[in-house]
């Protein structure tokens, strides 16, 4: 496992990465479970069992599928949100069709675990990816230790549980980036990074910035390979990238033409007018609607936003020990660099400077101060397997130099040849379960209301509340009062009791489906009037939704909760109920 002990038997690499990926997708659809169901979520799940069926259709061969207005019909319309046509397809289409095989035609997994599924398998994915990467850079031992700080990370893995886009999307982030660099060396490769990155641009908007992270690398590798023999000037330059371009034109063709194939095969709504399509897409979300969000003590709802957002939600969001690991694998893995570049040594500083790439420009937009900060980590999610890496890089070089400083000071295990052969593999475990250990237990601490976490750089959620950081998005955490409310449900044959949802209104109908609530305790409606009518009445904590609790102190004529969601001491959810005197 340390990478020095000769090479590893053939079967050992794969055998790992199965059973890392089958580890990450078994924890995550048990972790899942107690998870609230996101805003968001509703509408994927909707419009992904609609666009599962045109397939089935499509398949079948149903007369009129293929004409514009079913198309239409299914897939786009006029307004900018009809049918959900401002995300691309593919993993609303997987959640469909997951829900349509798992639950209703096996009955394997319930409605929302069903839709969830292929965002599990995508983050086990991610891991997978990580290992394969890792550990062909720097041994068998960084790659399973990165694949681990992969999945224990705190935020990460809560999305990883949802019918949502954010952990695709940073999966096909990196395995686009992967197949990009395995492409430099072969032909298969290059068709295949085309692939990737097309299934990326039918995840989410964001792997548009991918050739902001390609291009350059691109133009890095091939001046470094071709610049001694064309000359150090700007026409050497010009023609040391031109041969590489003529060295990788397979991969140069696959990005540029199958890319945007893959993206057009898997979106019916963009096989006609597709300009227009494509143009209504990305001004949607050029011109995205600026969400509330708190962020140090303020809320934001209009730019110009701190420039600071990302690296500040990074270091309170990741767990501390990987951040230190990752800082110690960066300083080490960039002096290996320039002593291999002194010795002029091949070395793999290509892939580290890819992944350095590929925190610049997950992070970057952020930077500008334009760009919505509603989602914080999720938006750059993709950003952070590069740490996990570099943090891998840390645990494995710390580990050696322990074990080196225990033979320098206790001799006698050098005479010892099975002992001084198991003291560096064991030192890596050691270490390596530390760091690792200490992210899982983070982890585990912070589900399922992982929105909430903050690392103990923060002080931990009571310290992310105390410095002013967003404590709850997408209502996901009611379902955290659930089990309160179902004590307050009316008795067999008595009225039912109103509930004003707030911001789990969206998902309140699936509660009842999945009889998580009685129901009997029906949604009230919204605002003003839901509350005026309610007798039962929740507010998830954001700060912009002060003014929520402010309604229903004036409705109910009291300020005292019933119930209140906690987490370390930290209030995410209040439940109000109207009492006797004020019906």
């Amino acid at each position: 496992m340390s990478g020095r002990a000769g090479p590893a038997p053939r079967w050992l690499r794969p055998a790992l990465a199965l059973g890392l990926g089958l580890l990450a997708l078994a924890l995550v659809l048990a972790a899942q479970r107690d998870v609230g169901i996101a805003r968001d979520e509703t509408v994927y799940m909707g419009h992904g069992s609609k666009y599962a069926r045109w397939w089935l259709d499509l398949v079948g061969g149903k007369d009129g599928t293929l004409s514009e207005q079913t198309i239409t019909a299914h897939w786009g319309g006029r307004g900018m949100t009809d049918n959900n046509r401002e995300h691309p397809p593919l993993m609303k289409t997987l959640f469909g069709l997951s829900e349509l095989v798992l639950h209703d035609e096996l009955g394997v997994a319930g409605e929302v675990t069903a839709y969830r599924a292929p965002t599990a398998a995508m983050f086990a994915l991610l891991v997978v990816v990580v290992f394969l990467w890792a550990s062909r850079l720097r041994g068998l031992a960084v790659g399973v230790i990165a694949a681990l700080l992969t999945l224990c990370l705190p935020r990460a893995f809560f999305h990883a549980g949802l019918a949502c886009f954010d952990a695709p999307i940073a999966t096909l982030w990196v395995a686009t980036l992967w197949a990009y660099w395995r492409g430099l060396s072969s032909r298969r490769w290059a068709v295949a990074a085309g692939v990737v990155w097309g299934l990326a641009l039918a995840t989410k908007h964001n792997a548009f910035l991918l050739p902001f992270a390609i291009a350059p690398h691109f133009v890095w590798v091939a001046l470094r390979h071709h610049l001694p023999a064309t000359g150090r000037s700007a026409g050497g330059a010009a023609r040391a990238l031109g041969r590489g371009l003529r060295e990788h034109w397979p991969l140069v063709a696959s990005l540029v033409v199958l890319g945007p194939l893959v993206l057009v095969a898997l979106w019916p709504w963009l096989w006609f007018d597709t300009v227009a399509h494509l143009r209504d897409w990305l001004r949607f979300h050029l011109d995205h609607v600026h969400y509330n969000f708190e962020y140090l003590g303020r809320n934001w709802n209009a730019p110009p936003f701190p420039w600071h957002v990302a690296l500040v939600t990074t270091l309170l969001t990741v767990p501390a020990a990987t951040l230190a690991a990752a800082a110690v694998g960066a300083a080490v893995w960039r002096r290996e660099g320039r002593a291999a570049a002194a010795a002029g040594r091949r070395d793999d500083g290509a892939a580290g400077v890819l992944l350095v790439l590929s925190v610049v420009v997950a992070m970057g937009p952020f930077f500008l101060g334009s760009t919505p900060i509603f989602g914080a980590e999720k938006h750059w999610a993709a950003a952070i397997p590069s740490l996990c890496i570099a943090a891998a890089v840390g645990v494995v070089w710390a580990a050696r130099r322990a074990a080196a400083a225990a033979r320098a000071h206790a001799p006698g295990l050098a005479t010892r040849a099975a002992v001084a052969r198991g003291l560096e593999p064991a030192a890596v475990a050691v270490v390596g379960l530390a760091i690792v250990g200490a992210a899982a237990i983070e982890t585990g601490h912070a589900q399922p209301r992982a929105l909430t976490h903050y690392n103990a750089i923060a002080g931990g959620a009571p310290g992310g509340a105390d410095l002013g950081m967003n404590r709850q998005f997408w209502g996901e955490a009611a379902r955290g009062v659930l089990p309160f409310l179902r004590t307050r449900a009316p008795a067999a044959g008595a009225p039912a009791r109103p509930v004003y949802s707030h911001d789990a209104s969206p998902a309140w109908g699936l509660y009842v489906r999945d009889r998580l609530l009685p129901p009997t305790l029906r949604d009230s409606g919204r605002e003003e009037a839901g509350v005026a009518s309610s007798q039962l009445a929740l507010v998830v904590h954001e700060r912009h939704f002060n003014r929520h609790d402010y309604m229903i102190w004036a409705a109910y004529r009291t300020v005292r909760p019933v119930f209140v969601l906690r987490v370390d001491g930290v209030p995410v959810v209040t439940v109000y109920e109207r009492p006797a005197t004020g019906r």
